[in-house]
């Protein structure tokens, strides 16, 4: 019998199955977290002119950029940037690295490369309304730091920061409060998942017999899902920031009852294309967003070896 040499090594084991999944959910809160701060005046801008074509003005991402400017500063353009890491941090570390979780597991289960077409929107659908479930308040005083931008000084709620804001939600219109529009929210979210997750898996495995598993194919993937992504969920993302930063009017009632009711009165108002009101900035924020958010989560998986693709 042979010995073996002295030299040889012991073959490196990877993470473990539990090290796997926490760094799913590391990676994704990570990736989406240097997404958003990368657009996060774009999401601004986007925010004001969904506000302004509620109230019948239609303008341009340059013109509110200009007025902003000079009536706010540039500063204006990261009001509520805390609550939004908050928000972003926890939700794409469950959207994104509860997807991966469950697309690992079900690849491993059946010795697969890629998720079928149903698997790949259950885990993405499941993974979104968990994750936006979970951070609700962070996403209403995101929307409501936003919103100020689009009122006059004496109509803002004066906020100072992110405590202030959610204790005086919950003093002044009670805790409830911190998870209205949610239902649009979880709509919104499970959109963009699914517009994102499934169009990118798809694409890269479709388009590796051709590029393989090189950057042009995750670039030219990422780009797709970055469309899909904000087609999909325009009209959620349009109702939840309308439901969310709602006052209640002279007569004591809120414009809005919920999410159908936002969606025909939108459509009544502004027509069905209203419902994709500043579609060209929405892009613009959740495109690259999207794009650096699935590139980053990819690379990092690759480093940590807890993927190969």
């Amino acid at each position: 019998m042979q010995k073996a040499p002295q030299d040889a090594k012991p073959v490196a084991k990877g993470p473990s199955a539990t090290m796997k999944n926490l760094m799913n959910m590391l990676i994704g809160g990570t990736a989406g977290t240097i997404g958003l701060c990368t657009i996060y005046p774009l999401e601004c801008i986007k925010t004001v002119i969904q506000l302004k074509s509620e109230e019948g003005i239609k303008t341009s991402p340059l013109k509110i950029f200009k007025t902003q400017s000079k009536q706010s500063g540039l500063s204006s353009f990261y009001r509520g940037l805390p609550a939004a890491v908050a928000r972003q941090f926890f939700f794409a570390s469950i959207r994104l690295g509860l997807y991966f979780n469950i697309a690992d597991y079900i690849k491993k289960k059946n010795n697969k490369a890629s998720l079928g077409l149903f698997e790949s929107t259950a885990a993405s659908l499941v993974s979104a309304a968990i994750g936006i479930s979970s951070v609700m308040p962070f996403d209403v005083v995101f929307v409501r730091f936003q919103a100020e931008n689009a009122l006059a000084p004496d109509q803002r709620r004066g906020y100072t920061g992110l405590g202030n804001a959610l204790s005086r939600i919950c003093k002044e219109e009670g805790t409830s409060t911190l998870w209205r529009g949610i239902i649009p929210a979880i709509g919104r979210g499970m959109a963009l998942n699914f517009g994102m997750l499934v169009p990118y898996d798809k694409c890269k495995a479709l388009l590796s017999p051709y590029l393989g598993y090189t950057r042009s194919n995750y670039l030219l993937s990422a780009a797709i899902a970055g469309f899909g992504a904000s087609f999909c969920c325009l009209p959620f993302d349009n109702a939840k920031v309308k439901l969310q930063k709602m006052k209640p009017g002279v007569d004591g009632k809120l414009p809005y009852k919920g999410l159908m009711d936002c969606f025909m009165k939108c459509v009544k108002k502004e027509g069905v294309t209203g419902l994709w009101s500043g579609f060209l900035t929405f892009y613009a924020v959740i495109g690259p967003h999207s794009m650096l958010s699935i590139l980053i989560s990819d690379a990092l998986r690759i480093v940590f070896g807890i993927s190969k693709t």
